[in-house]
């Protein structure tokens, strides 16, 4: 999902020809960057934080929802994001939920996260489903009749999580029970 789509972006930018101008890429996750931030606080080095990321090229945070609620990092990081913004340089999210029903996050912030490209991403349809059950089935040595992964796939519609545990139960419960054939 949100992750893959980040790892994909970095993936791309470390592929290009790079060799005129490399870029300097920091992806982390939000509760690195907020972790990072108290820690420097505690040991008054605000500036070597600062600087790592406000040098960037190219900031790419995972999970940003988990700014809520810490005032003092949106802070902080609403003076990065501006900071990287007016220099030209490229900033990349993912979230939960869109900017505006994230709880307790700034309205300065929402409305800079707005300012740019807000995409959603659905949950899998059926067919998908169905062959992401199949593959991780298949990842773990265990072929799914289709049948089952149809089955499976049509009772876990929430997460691709979800998917992958419903398959790791079902091969395990095959496998407490002497190996016996996976079937409806």
């Amino acid at each position: 999902g949100k992750t893959h789509l980040l790892q994909a972006i970095c993936h791309e930018i470390l592929g290009r020809d790079g060799s005129t101008h490399p870029f300097r890429i920091q992806y982390i996750s939000c509760e690195t960057f907020i972790n990072q931030f108290i820690s420097s606080i505690q040991v008054g080095d605000l500036d070597s934080f600062r600087h790592r990321y406000r040098n960037s090229d190219i900031l790419i945070i995972d999970d940003i929802h988990l700014l809520a609620h810490k005032e003092r990092t949106q802070e902080e990081f609403f003076h990065t994001f501006n900071h990287l913004v007016n220099a030209g340089k490229q900033v990349v999210f993912s979230s939960d939920s869109p900017p505006q029903d994230i709880p307790s996050l700034q309205e300065r912030l929402v409305s800079r996260f707005k300012m740019g490209l807000v995409g959603e991403l659905e949950l899998p349809d059926l067919e998908t489903r169905i062959a992401i059950v199949q593959h991780k089935a298949r990842i773990r040595g265990a072929g799914f009749a289709h049948e089952v992964a149809a089955f499976i796939a049509e009772q876990v519609k929430t997460n691709i999580r979800e998917l992958e545990g419903a398959v790791i139960e079902v091969i395990g419960y095959s496998a407490l029970n002497d190996g016996r054939p996976i079937d409806l």
